[in-house]
């Protein structure tokens, strides 16, 4: 097997780990070892993290294993404990409004971080798409095709009339000023402008947030969830739902959807309902 650069560096970096903890031949290895080192992380990482760096050890062991080199330590008895990732908020739309009316306070200043906030809002991008977006693709109708970052095909996006004026005022802005790329949102480097990157919109996006007052943490991601949501009420069947916000099944958002379907409170009050009507 064969592993991307960056894919191979943390499995090193893991591998070490283990090894400088439990300073141990494979022979010696035992499963105490292993339950060992998987404490010593619990806490320290987030729990996708704590899956990833045990799949990796697991893998390692495994080669042993196959080496015949694990003579003390039963493979099998090592489980890898399942992460379910923390869930961004959704942002509601009451945090939402809170947070433009703090930028459209500042005027022009804040007109880049007003029309980042307001795609955001309407389209659900991805924070690594909108930040690749170019001036050029913005169209005339409201919408843009992009590249989805996770399976590299394209979609369409859209907005409302709101966001759109705000966004043009933003290019008229971007033109008038000499723009020396084509980059739709960029920031003043030491020397020349350079793109924005998704860290700045996080860190933009938690800024107006507490400024907003807004006391739960909310991330350029709160906002995807939240059109999931709003698109989940309006009864949008999840495998639509999936094409809209550039996901590769619609397996991947059900565990969001389920929260916010009309239907199933519907589904779930109903036994009350007949319940009152056979007493």
């Amino acid at each position: 097997m064969t592993y991307a650069p960056r894919a191979a560096k943390a499995y090193e970096v893991w591998v070490r780990r283990f090894d400088d903890f439990t300073n141990k031949a494979p022979e010696a290895l035992a499963l105490g070892d292993w339950t060992a080192f998987a404490r010593s992380l619990d806490g320290r990482f987030a729990p996708k993290s704590l899956e990833f760096a045990l799949n990796v050890i697991h893998n390692y062991l495994r080669f042993w294993h196959e080496q015949g080199r694990l003579r003390q330590f039963p493979l099998y008895l090592a489980k890898v404990p399942k992460a379910t990732a923390c869930s961004h908020n959704a942002a509601t739309e009451d945090e939402y409004r809170a947070m433009v009316r703090v930028l459209e306070r500042r005027g022009d200043v804040a007109l880049r971080d007003l029309a980042i906030l307001m795609l955001l809002h309407d389209t659900g991008m991805r924070v690594g798409e909108l930040v690749q977006l170019e001036i050029d693709q913005i169209e005339e109708d409201l919408s843009a095709v992009i590249r989805t970052e996770k399976t590299v095909q394209r979609r369409r996006v859209f907005w409302n009339p709101e966001t759109d004026d705000v966004l043009h005022r933003w290019i008229v802005e971007r033109v008038n000023s000499g723009a020396s790329s084509d980059w739709l949102f960029v920031y003043e480097g030491a020397e020349a402008e350079q793109r924005m990157t998704t860290r700045c919109v996080q860190r933009m996006v938690k800024r107006v947030a507490k400024e907003a007052e807004i006391a739960r943490r909310i991330s350029p991601h709160s906002f995807r969830h939240a059109l999931i949501h709003r698109l989940a009420k309006l009864g949008v069947p999840d495998a639509l739902i999936a094409q809209i916000v550039g996901h590769g099944s619609p397996h991947s958002i059900s565990h969001y959807t389920k929260l916010s379907r009309p239907e199933f409170e519907e589904i779930a009050r109903k036994q009350f309902r007949e319940m009152a009507l056979a007493a």
